[in-house]
């Protein structure tokens, strides 16, 4: 194992109707909460709002309100929100929804306390030094923002998606409420799927230990366990118990939690994923589906044990010919995407675009240079290429 060092300094308040608490965890910041949220009649008629609102009227907390975040976070929506927070100045601030509205609350919340220009931080131009603390009331469970220190951020401008890491930017409450999940369409709930199964297997098949264990079976029984958890709401998308398994699944996937050790990570699922909702605005559990398949087809060859071992674990497949194993693993995972509902190919994501590919090579190359990914994992235009033509 690689040297590292993990904290999760964020409070975890996990339960059925424990958003009711968001007032009485905003009170311990201060008397004034900044609300970062989606559409203000969405989370008006879903009923999200007025329960943080009761809350908080309850707890004697004020409550600025910014709402409009889109499920690709964009710098020049957040910049209204930067503004408001260094005018009102707000003691904490309240993401409420998925990874799009509690990563456009830390560029906030980063953002208000400085004076340069915010896409400085997205761009390593700046290092984050100060926030407003930032508690989340997750509604869509996915990406893991939630206990992790990670954003990212659209400029449309710039026409770029990047994203930047500091652990100031973990968020220092949790509210995980179940049942603000279970209004959530069975689409969406795949796409979230797709992106938590992303954020395990993206180590497990990129790590480069000969003798990971612990670190491989978590993320092995993870994914089973989404997978267990969407049989259940495919049949009955109210399961409650399917609900709450899979919402603290999420958080754990990719939180820095299971892949201690495992040193610079390969990110090619993601790298290739930024640049499809980039350019297309697809939904990022949308793009993860797709480019897990491109990624797996892509190092067949060169892990082709890794891919076994994943088959026969996640799988059950029992053949012992490993490529015949991960061949099939492989044909399963797309099978699993398609009977949920997840996209598996660009056009079935709705790219359509016969200039696509063209577009978005330079854009992922750029994003595993930032991520100082493109020398050590031997990155150029001709693989990425390749890569998105697995895509097709």
């Amino acid at each position: 194992m690689y040297a590292f060092e993990f904290q999760v300094p964020t409070k975890i308040v996990f339960g059925e109707g424990e958003v009711s608490k968001v007032g009485e965890q905003a009170a311990g910041f201060g008397r004034k909460a900044m609300l970062v949220t989606y559409d203000e009649d969405f989370v008006k008629q879903v009923g999200f709002y007025d329960k943080v609102k009761k809350s908080c009227d309850a707890a004697g907390v004020e409550l600025l309100e910014f709402f409009g975040v889109k499920s690709n976070p964009t710098a020049e929506h957040a910049a209204d929100g930067i503004r408001m927070a260094k005018e009102q100045k707000p003691d904490v601030i309240i993401a409420l929804g998925g990874g799009s509205a509690m990563d456009e609350a830390k560029f906030i919340g980063v953002a208000a306390k400085y004076d340069g220009d915010p896409w400085d931080f997205p761009t390593g131009k700046a290092a984050i030094e100060d926030t407003i603390p930032v508690i989340v009331v997750v509604t869509i469970p996915a990406t893991s923002s939630e206990l992790n220190g990670t954003a990212v951020i659209t400029n449309e401008t710039l026409r770029r998606k990047d994203g930047f890491v500091s652990a100031i930017m973990k968020p220092r409450v949790c509210i995980l409420d179940p049942e603000l999940t279970y209004t959530i369409p069975i689409r969406q709930t795949a796409y979230s799927a797709a992106d938590i199964v992303s954020h395990l297997l993206e180590h497990y098949l990129g790590h480069q230990l000969a003798f990971a264990p612990y670190q491989d079976h978590f993320c092995e029984g993870g994914i089973r366990s989404i997978m267990e958890c969407m049989d259940r709401l495919l049949k009955d998308p109210k399961d409650k118990d399917a609900r709450a398994i899979m919402m603290w699944q999420a958080s754990y996937a990719w939180c820095g939690f299971y892949d201690c050790g495992f040193g610079l990570p390969n990110s090619n699922i993601h790298i290739l994923g930024h640049s499809l909702s980039n350019f297309y605005d697809t939904p990022h559990g949308a793009a993860m589906s797709v480019t897990i398949l491109a990624t797996m087809r892509y190092y067949l060859k060169e892990r082709t044990a890794k891919y076994a071992q994943f088959a026969r674990e996640v799988f059950g497949v029992r053949d012992e010919d490993d490529m015949i194993a991960a061949c099939a693993g492989i044909a399963a995972i797309e099978a699993w995407f398609k009977k949920i509902g997840a996209p598996v190919t660009l056009s079935e994501a709705g790219i359509t675009d016969p200039d696509a590919i063209d577009k978005m090579t330079p854009d992922a190359l750029a994003t595993a240079r930032a991520w100082g990914e493109e020398e050590e994992y031997g990155y150029n235009e001709a693989v990425i290429r390749e890569m998105f033509e697995l895509c097709l």
